[in-house]
């Protein structure tokens, strides 16, 4: 299973996307340590196991997950423990992708999620494996059928199904993950803490890559 989340800044043409992959055998194993996570983080620090992680808002300050406000310095905290617990499974596959087209980001969009989709063939086709793909969404971006259509990727047979971020810890973790690598790509200076998020704590994750 990969479970796919995107991110980028539509002002710029930066489009990114981040599939993090799983052997069906061992999700399970990996849910416990995500889901330890969050008890702990309901523990210490009095957020709701069940409050969508969403990366963007989460780091900015933004909401008040169980009626309070952690300092952003406690979020950055947090982030980064989550980070830790995903480099921390052996069985995790990240890999991410991007591309910038200042002058029409859905072009930009397109052509990265395009090259991911031939990454992700070419590694099952290295281990003999099919794949399934969940990607972040309620269903209306046409995007991924289409590209997987015209690519028809011969290890993953049908196109991505769209589940919204909330109901799946697996997407926020492709999220959080999507986003630290948007920061180092992009380099704003109002993000200049998550330069080296990505390297420092996903060290087995290979760089993002550009197409």
């Amino acid at each position: 299973m990969y479970y796919i989340d995107d991110s980028g800044i539509p002002s710029t043409g930066l489009a990114l996307y981040t599939a993090v992959g799983v052997p069906k055998a061992e999700t399970a194993r990996v849910l416990r340590a995500w889901q330890e996570l969050r008890d702990r983080w309901s523990r210490d620090h009095g957020i709701p196991p069940e409050y969508e992680l969403h990366a963007n808002g989460f780091l900015a300050g933004r909401g008040r997950p169980g009626g309070r406000n952690p300092l952003k310095i406690e979020r950055y905290r947090m982030a980064q423990e989550a980070l830790d617990v995903i480099a921390a499974q052996p069985d995790l596959d990240i890999v991410t992708v991007y591309t910038q087209d200042p002058a029409h980001w859905g072009r930009a969009k397109r052509r990265a999620y395009d090259r991911l989709l031939r990454v992700l063939d070419q590694r099952l086709a290295e281990t003999g494996e099919n794949a399934e793909l969940v990607v972040d969404g309620d269903g209306s971006e046409h995007l991924y059928d289409e590209v997987h259509l015209n690519l028809r990727p011969s290890r993953i047979p049908l196109p991505a199904v769209a589940v919204p971020a909330h109901a799946s810890p697996w997407l926020q973790m492709a999220d959080l993950v999507a986003y630290c690598g948007c920061q180092t790509i992009a380099r704003r200076e109002n993000r200049q803490f998550m330069w080296g998020w990505y390297a420092r704590h996903l060290p087995k994750a290979p760089a993002p890559e550009r197409c």
